[in-house]
């Protein structure tokens, strides 16, 4: 009972670092998508700057090529900004969500039954106890119903059992 108890606590352990590596996993990677989306927006900024530069210097061709792929970086960062929100973390977490209900449910069963016979022993001793100030009490009717009954009970199957034999 008790290393079913310690078994199932292991496992919930076991299910709790899936679950936490799970969203450091997680985490990582949105991470990563928002320093890449930080990069390219960088890179539009700069472009920006290199397109204002170019506006300056000349009237109309290369100004307009710069904020063209400007704008691009700032919509490809936004998408991968939108990507890394939306990002999650996969069918794996329902399981190890599912094992770690799993485990709790085995938890509450075997502390039920643990429960259930520290009782029975409360129990035991109780009527131990009872006993004892029973026969304290009254020694005399106490060993009337734990020896003089059975005693009697067995020496009458006897009889009847030589009964049967002759």
């Amino acid at each position: 009972m008790m290393d079913d108890f310690i078994r199932d606590l292991h496992h919930l352990q076991k299910a709790d670092s899936l679950i936490g590596k799970i969203w450091l996993k997680l985490f990582a990677r949105q991470f990563g998508l928002f320093a890449f989306a930080g990069l390219i927006a960088t890179l539009g900024f700069t472009m920006t700057n290199i397109a204002g530069f170019y506006g300056l210097q000349a009237p109309l061709g290369p100004v307009w090529a710069a904020v063209v792929v400007a704008i691009g970086d700032f919509i490809l960062a936004a998408v991968v900004v939108q990507a890394a929100r939306n990002s999650e973390p996969g069918p794996e977490m329902a399981l190890a969500l599912d094992t770690r209900k799993m485990a709790i449910e085995a938890i509450q069963a075997d502390a039920r039954d643990i429960k259930i016979t520290i009782d029975t022993f409360g129990q035991d001793i109780r009527d131990t106890k009872d006993a004892i100030a029973g026969f304290v009490q009254n020694p005399l009717d106490a060993t009337v119903q734990n020896l003089l009954i059975p005693a009697a009970t067995s020496i009458t199957k006897g009889l009847g059992s030589k009964k049967d034999q002759a």
